[in-house]
């Protein structure tokens, strides 16, 4: 009987040996499991602030580039009203022309008339002189009109060409602007995010802490423990050892 109380105690031995080497160093394995757990987390964070930071980048290009296309909307509108001020004073100039022109036709039916009627050679030249004076005049009236009408004609082109690059300036602003509008959407989206991970963070590592000063503490506790309880074994071994000696 005594033989197979010593038999049971070294298994009982056995067991608590082993439970002392699982034990040991658990809290190392702790800290270094949850570390692992805590650099995951931190990737995660820093992925965030990456993603922060490029939408930071990408709305502060797209606020350059709205900025530049109202820049350059208002440079084209001033053109535009630039022309429209142009545009009457050569319209006016026209009928300046015109009536010019008139007046100066009428001047040269009448001198045609004198010439007609004048038999004197002398005069028929100052005559003729004063009708060619006048038809050149006309002719250079003439010509300003057509060079007034052309650049009016070339000037409703321009400001036409003008209203076009506008209305395509302004479509490509509010596409930006739509653009801008997703990215800071995205962005507040990443930033509640970001809040939320370092709360998720900061909790972690105060229960990570707890986790693994419990741990430590239960290592501690338990190796002392497993200890005593071993030495109590091998004592009841060695007593049992001893009276089965003396026995035989």
């Amino acid at each position: 009987m005594a033989d197979v109380s010593v038999v049971a105690l070294h298994k009982v031995k056995s067991a608590l040996s082993a439970f002392q080497s699982d034990i040991a160093g658990i809290s190392f394995r702790a800290s270094t499991q949850t570390q692992k757990c805590l650099n995951v987390c931190n990737q995660e964070i820093a992925e965030t602030q990456t993603k922060l930071s490029e939408l930071d980048t990408e709305m502060n290009q797209l606020t350059k580039q709205i900025d530049a296309l109202e820049n350059q909307i208002g440079q084209a509108l001033a053109q535009i009203q630039k022309i429209e001020e142009q545009l009457p004073l050569m319209e006016r100039r026209i009928r300046s022309i015109e009536l010019q022109i008139c007046n100066l036709q009428k001047q040269l039916a009448a001198l045609q008339a004198q010439l007609s009627e004048t038999e004197d050679n002398e005069r028929r030249q100052q005559i003729q002189s004063q009708i060619d004076a006048i038809n050149q005049e006309i002719r250079s009236l003439r010509q300003e009109q057509s060079d007034l009408e052309y650049q009016i004609r070339q000037a409703e082109q321009q400001k036409a060409k003008l209203r076009q690059r506008i209305n395509d300036m302004k479509g490509e602003k509010a596409k930006c602007e739509q653009r801008f509008a997703i990215a800071k959407k995205r962005k507040n989206q990443y930033q509640d995010k970001f809040e939320r991970q370092k709360n998720l963070l900061t909790t972690l590592n105060s229960n990570v802490n707890a986790y693994v000063t419990a741990t430590r503490q239960f290592e501690h506790s338990s190796e002392s423990s497993t200890s005593q309880n071993i030495h109590a074994v091998e004592k009841c071994i060695g007593h049992i050892e001893e009276y089965l000696s003396v026995g035989l």
